[in-house]
């Protein structure tokens, strides 16, 4: 069992965080009043995180990896933009994705597991509901930022190797249900890395998520839209032939809404009871 982390710098951030959930701004020696909600403690947590420059280098590891895969696999592609889409996105939502939702998740559940945090948060005059939305809502602001930066460097490599003209509007629309699916795993991961202190095994389990996702998604596709991790790669065309539409759509908006809500009460739950477990 880890030992509770009793790092100075994150007990103070905590604090602050504590503070502008109480309605207090912390640099204020006043404590005058401020607009709280348990958004704007999540965004204090990360005002000054190291975090964000993984959404934004990890995406452009992928973009690398695809284009190199673009260009040696010529012989086999028709020169375009949808199948330099698919190499770009097809490793990137199985492996990459997953494992940047997992890192934000435990960064977002870091603080918590800090020292006596949880008895701390535990205190708050705020529902634990809330609290749990104001993490989904922070986690899917931070991968609308590495979805937005791995559509820039689809573009930019596009550009740069050749590709005629500009890719299609439907792409916005790839990325927009993908930021929609990965709004599920968020949710899930949050459960995960509430219930586990490690920072790293949750990673593990949402990068095994994405490959388990990829083999439901090939093995029985009848099910993929029932298995969160599965749902980012749905929505993204990685694999070519078009994206959702009609009831397909319907049905996977559904799937994230179900298993988000699922997750937030879940959350809920075990922060009332205060039954967080800690990893080994």
């Amino acid at each position: 069992m880890n030992a509770p982390s009793t790092n100075p710098h994150a007990m103070h951030v905590h604090a602050e965080a504590n503070a502008v959930l109480q309605g207090h701004d912390p640099e204020n020696d006043r404590g005058a009043r401020v607009s709280s909600t348990p958004v704007a403690a999540e965004l204090e947590k990360l005002k000054h995180a190291p975090i964000w420059i993984a959404y934004i280098a990890l995406p452009l590891l992928a973009a690398a990896i695809g284009t190199f895969n673009y260009q040696n696999n010529l012989e086999m592609l028709t020169p375009g933009w949808e199948n330099l889409w698919t190499q770009h996105t097809l490793f990137s939502f199985v492996f990459f994705l997953p494992a940047l939702i997992g890192v934000g998740s435990s960064w977002l559940m870091r603080i918590e597991h800090t020292g006596g945090n949880w008895n701390q948060l535990a205190a708050q005059p705020v529902a634990a509901w809330r609290i749990a939305l104001g993490k989904v809502v922070v986690g899917m602001a931070m991968l609308a930022i590495g979805l937005v930066a791995t559509g820039a460097y689809f573009v930019m490599a596009g550009k740069a190797i050749g590709i005629d003209g500009m890719p299609g509007p439907e792409y916005l629309g790839y990325l927009a249900c993908t930021w929609v699916g990965g709004g599920a795993v968020v949710a899930v991961q949050l459960v995960v890395s509430l219930v586990i202190r490690n920072f790293a095994l949750p990673v593990g389990i949402a990068l095994a998520g994405g490959i388990t996702g990829l083999l439901v998604k090939f093995k029985v596709k009848a099910f993929a839209i029932a298995f969160p991790y599965s749902l980012p790669q749905i929505a993204s065309n990685s694999t070519g032939g078009g994206g959702l539409a009609g009831a397909e759509l319907a049905a996977f908006f559904i799937s994230c809404i179900a298993f988000a809500a699922i997750a937030v009460v879940a959350f809920s739950l075990i922060v009332e009871r205060n039954d967080v477990k800690a990893g080994s």
